[in-house]
């Protein structure tokens, strides 16, 4: 039975008790845990042009480094701006409440970066293709995934998406990742030489990572009558020069089959 003492009690009103001082503080802790994140950033970046194989170690800290920041941040506003520890448990359940009716969104989003900080199928400096996206991840928070495409376009991806979806990790963590680059040749091309030129341009380009295997394929092109495909495999040394790769084995591919008088090889 509740005493007419305790029925009496006033309920902690939090707005009311607010105070300037205790604003000022929740302010500063929050440029505080601000500041604190540019920092990193910056001396993470220092560190990477200096030894760039710490790059994706330091990349793999950030993600929970960050939202561990925030959350300690957040808890430590609540309890500050809260009266007493019941209105502190009243907010969060306020909050909660709030979160579960009306941003159901932005919780399967929060939940969603939690698991990818957990589960990691990519981290920060990986190239993924992520729905129609492919790029490299440049920034993994509580809500999204920042993803940098080779076109210079930055796409946004909400976490709830990148749980849901089939992810393809084409470095998984470390510098080097496959290249594939494919060239149409005629029938009458000599695939014996065209493999052998094919082997030889890719050892001699300037991005290959020659500590990997290098292979050359051969197969019929269902599109195209008449018209075989030549595909080259092998790996850059890091996968943000893929497109260069590319391009520079393509060209040259074509050079080499015209200065060895293969013209029939191109298709």
């Amino acid at each position: 039975m509740i005493s007419p003492a305790a029925a009496k009690a006033p309920t902690p009103n939090i707005i009311a008790s607010l105070q300037i001082w205790k604003i000022f503080l929740v302010g500063l802790l929050i440029a505080g845990a601000w500041a604190l994140l540019k920092w990193t950033r910056t001396f993470v970046d220092r560190v990477e042009k200096g030894n760039p194989r710490l790059r994706f170690l330091l990349q793999q800290i950030q993600p929970p480094f960050r939202i561990a920041i925030w959350f300690v941040t957040i808890l430590a506003a609540a309890d500050i701006l809260a009266p007493s520890q019941e209105a502190f448990l009243a907010l969060l359940g306020s909050a909660a409440l709030a979160i579960g009716l009306g941003l159901q969104d932005l919780l399967k989003s929060l939940i969603g970066g939690l698991v990818i900080v957990v589960d990691r199928p990519f981290q920060i400096g990986d190239r993924i293709k992520l729905g129609d996206t492919y790029g490299e991840v440049k920034h993994i928070g509580l809500r999204s995934v920042k993803i940098q495409q080779s076109n210079g376009m930055l796409v946004t991806v909400p976490n709830s998406e990148a749980i849901t979806r089939f992810i393809y990790n084409a470095n998984g963590g470390v510098p080097e990742s496959i290249v594939s680059v494919d060239v149409g040749l005629s029938r009458n091309a000599d695939t014996n030489r065209v493999i052998s030129i094919c082997k030889e341009v890719a050892v001699c380009c300037p991005y290959t990572h020659l500590g990997r295997d290098i292979k050359v394929k051969l197969r019929e092109d269902a599109r195209k009558f008449r018209t075989i495909v030549v595909t080259i495999q092998a790996y850059v040394y890091d996968h943000r020069f893929e497109s260069a790769m590319k391009t520079e084995l393509l060209r040259r591919v074509n050079q080499q089959f015209l200065a060895k008088g293969m013209p029939e090889g191109l298709s």
